[in-house]
C-alpha cells in the first residue's frame, strides 16, 4: 500500500514539473542548449566596447571613431532569463526576428518580467530594446557581429549596444541569452541581448 502511495505521489509531482515547462523547453534530442557562459563572456566584452569604442576600430575593421563611450551596464538576471527564452524561441519555432509568432516584441516580455515604461509597451510588436544575432560561434563573436553590423541587419543593433542617442544613453540594466542549435536549426546558435531600465 505505501509503495502504490509513494508511486502515485512520485508521478503526480512528475506530471506537476512538466505542466510547468515552457513551450520550448530544451529537447535533448535535438541538442539545443542555454550557454550562460558565453553569455557572460559577451556581457564582459559588451562593456569593454562601450568603455572605449574607438578602441576597436582597427580590430574591427569599421569606423567607432564618433561613438561616445558608455557607462557599463549592468547584469539583470530578469532580463537575461527573457533574452534566453527569446533565443531559445527562435531556435524552437524556427524564425529569425524581433517579432515572434505569436505577433509580441521584446518589449511585452521585458514589461511583464521586468518592468519599464507605458510608452515602451503601446505596441505588442514593439522591440525597441533587444539586439538579436544567429549563426555565431561564441557570445564574443555575436557582439562583435552586431556592433560591426556584418550581418546587415541594420544600425539599431549597433546603436542599441553602444548607447548611441539619448534614449538608448539611458538604458542601464543588459540581459543576454545565447543558446547553441544544432544542424536541425535554421542557425547554429542563437543570441540575444536586451538593454533596458525600470519605469
Amino acid at each position: 500500500m505505501f509503495r502504490k502511495l509513494t508511486i502515485i505521489i512520485f508521478f503526480s509531482i512528475l506530471s506537476a514539473c512538466f505542466l510547468l515547462l515552457p513551450s520550448f523547453t530544451i529537447h535533448p534530442e535535438k541538442g539545443v542548449y542555454i550557454d550562460k557562459q558565453q553569455a557572460q563572456k559577451a556581457f564582459v566584452l559588451l562593456n569593454k566596447i562601450r568603455k572605449d569604442p574607438n578602441a576597436y576600430t582597427e580590430r574591427y575593421e569599421v569606423s567607432l571613431r564618433n561613438i561616445a563611450p558608455r557607462p557599463e551596464l549592468h547584469w539583470n538576471d530578469s532580463l537575461a532569463a527573457v533574452a534566453e527564452r527569446k533565443a531559445l524561441s527562435m531556435a524552437f519555432k524556427e524564425y529569425f526576428g524581433p517579432v515572434d509568432p505569436d505577433g509580441y516584441g521584446i518589449n511585452y516580455y521585458v514589461n511583464k518580467a521586468y518592468g519599464i515604461s507605458s510608452d515602451l509597451v503601446k505596441n505588442k510588436k514593439q522591440s525597441d530594446l533587444e539586439a538579436i544575432e544567429g549563426g555565431a560561434s561564441s557570445g564574443e563573436v555575436a557582439i562583435k557581429n552586431i556592433v560591426t553590423d556584418k550581418d546587415h541587419l541594420g544600425l539599431e543593433g549597433q546603436k542599441l549596444l553602444l548607447g548611441e542617442g539619448d534614449f538608448n544613453a539611458s538604458l542601464i540594466d543588459v540581459g543576454i541569452g545565447y543558446v547553441h542549435g544544432t544542424g536541425a536549426t535554421k542557425y547554429w546558435s542563437y543570441t540575444c541581448i536586451i538593454i533596458a531600465k525600470h519605469s
